[in-house]
């Protein structure tokens, strides 16, 4: 499937968590959940295109090192069932994926990425 192919449904659910690094402490990898039933159109939309983008870097080699970090995002369309998953290095990741992690649903409305 590729991203075109993808569309957020209103029961759709994304999961965004960071992995790796030195410590594997499961605190720091501060997973987010997005509610797509709680977005609006405009929110909605900016999140497909956050899932499109990860199409395109995925599998994308990150750097060297024992220190490397990664996103893992999970769609799941119904409850329970990961209906997609991508992992994608930390240094490949697109900006407002970082953003979701860290702020949330309100980086949707940010413009300008």
């Amino acid at each position: 499937m590729n991203g075109e192919d993808l569309w957020l449904e209103s029961a759709s659910v994304i999961f965004v968590s960071r992995e790796g690094g030195f410590v594997a402490a499961p605190g720091l990898s501060a997973p987010r959940k997005i509610e797509c039933r709680e977005l609006n159109d405009y929110q909605r939309r900016r999140l497909q295109a956050v899932l499109d983008e990860l199409d395109r870097h995925v599998g994308e080699p990150g750097p060297a090192g024992a220190d490397r970090r990664s996103f893992r995002v999970t769609l799941e369309v119904t409850a329970g069932r990961p209906e997609r998953e991508w992992e994608l290095d930390e240094s490949a990741a697109p900006r407002l994926l970082i953003g979701l992690w860290k702020r949330g649903v309100q980086e949707l409305d940010e413009s300008g990425d």
